[in-house]
C-alpha cells in the first residue's frame, strides 16, 4: 500500500481485506476487468478453435501458461501433465523460445511461443494450468475455464494461489500425487462446475460497470476527504487519481517483480524494471491489459 494512493480497485473481497489490513483505508471491490473476447463459447465454436490450432477434437485439454517470459518449472510440469494422463498438455511459452524448443524436442506435440488469439485457446481447452495467478486467471473465469495453481512461482505467485484457492476461484494443488485426480474433477468432475460457476459470478459484479465505472465516478466527484488522516497528502487531481486506481487495482492480478527476478540477471533486470514500466501507457491501455504471454 503505497503513500498517496486515495482509492484501492479489488477484484475480489478477498485482496480487499488484504490491502485493508496493510492500511489502505477506502478500499472498493467493483470486479476484474478483461478483454470482452473472453468469454464462456459454444460446443460448436470449441470444435472449430481446435480444428485451427490442430488440437485433438476428443481429449480433454490442459492449457498451461507461464507469463510472457516462460517463468518457473514449465518443462517439469508439462512432463507431469503428459505423464499422469488426466489431459492433453498445450503450452504456451510466450517470449521464451528456448523453452519452446526444449518441450518440443521432449516430445510435447502442443507447444505454442507468443499467441495472439488466447481467448480461442482458452475456448479450446478444458482447464487452465498456471503458476502466477496473473490476469491470465482472471481472463479463464470470465472464459468459464476452471483454473489449477500449480508449481508456483516464489513470491507473488504462491501468495496468488493461495488468495485464488481461498476465493474458491482457482483449485492450488501443492501435492504432484493429487494432480490426475483434481485435474479430472475441474474437467469432469463438480469442481469443475463450482470453480466454472464462481468464476463467472466474479464478473456479476461489474454488472453496474465494473472499475471502469467506479473510475469514472471518482474522477467526476475529485479525491476523497483527506483532513482526518494523520499524515498530510498533496491533493491529486481527477487524472492522477484514475491513474492510480487503475494501476492500484491491478496489483493483485498482474505483479510480476518475482517472475523478472527469476528470468534475468542483475544487470538485465535493471534494464527490465527501467524499460519494463510505462504508467502512462499503461493507464492510456485499460482495455488491452493482460497476462503477458499474449498481448
Amino acid at each position: 500500500m503505497a503513500d498517496g494512493v486515495d482509492v484501492h480497485l479489488a477484484a475480489h473481497a478477498v485482496p480487499a481485506a488484504q490491502a485493508r489490513a496493510a492500511g489502505a483505508q477506502d478500499v472498493r471491490v467493483c470486479g476484474p476487468v478483461v478483454d470482452p473476447r473472453f468469454r464462456p463459447s459454444a460446443e460448436l465454436e470449441r470444435h472449430r478453435v481446435r480444428a485451427r490450432f490442430g488440437l485433438p477434437n476428443d481429449a480433454p485439454l490442459a492449457l498451461l501458461v507461464a507469463g510472457s517470459w516462460g517463468v518457473g518449472p514449465v518443462r517439469q510440469v508439462a512432463r507431469e501433465l503428459h505423464d499422469c494422463g488426466a489431459a492433453v498438455p498445450v503450452v504456451v511459452c510466450g517470449r521464451n523460445e528456448a523453452l519452446a524448443g526444449q518441450l518440443r524436442a521432449d516430445g510435447v506435440e502442443h507447444v505454442y511461443g507468443w499467441v495472439n488469439d488466447m481467448p480461442g485457446l482458452m475456448h479450446a481447452a478444458d482447464v487452465l494450468v498456471q503458476n502466477a495467478g496473473g490476469l491470465t486467471s482472471l481472463e479463464a473465469f470470465a472464459a468459464g475455464l476452471p483454473v489449477a495453481s500449480y508449481r508456483c512461482i516464489p513470491g507473488h505467485g504462491l501468495t496468488n494461489a493461495a488468495a485464488l484457492n481461498e476465493a474458491g476461484l482457482g483449485v492450488w494443488i501443492r501435492n504432484p500425487a493429487d494432480l490426475k485426480g483434481m485435474l479430472c474433477d475441474l474437467v469432469h468432475g463438480p469442481l469443475g462446475v463450482r470453480q466454472r460457476d464462481a468464476g463467472l459470478a466474479l464478473f456479476a459484479q461489474s454488472s453496474i460497470g465494473g472499475p471502469a465505472a467506479e473510475i469514472a465516478r471518482i474522477h467526476r466527484a475529485g479525491p476523497p476527504d483527506l483532513t482526518s488522516r494523520p499524515v498530510a497528502r498533496r491533493r491529486t487531481s481527477p487524472k492522477r487519481l484514475a491513474v492510480t486506481t487503475v494501476v492500484a487495482g491491478a496489483v493483485w492480478a498482474c505483479a510480476v517483480g518475482t517472475g523478472v527476478a527469476t528470468t534475468y540477471d542483475g544487470p538485465a533486470l535493471l534494464r527490465a524494471v527501467s524499460h519494463g514500466l510505462d504508467l502512462d501507457r499503461l493507464a492510456s491501455a485499460q482495455g488491452h491489459v493482460s497476462g503477458g504471454h499474449h498481448s
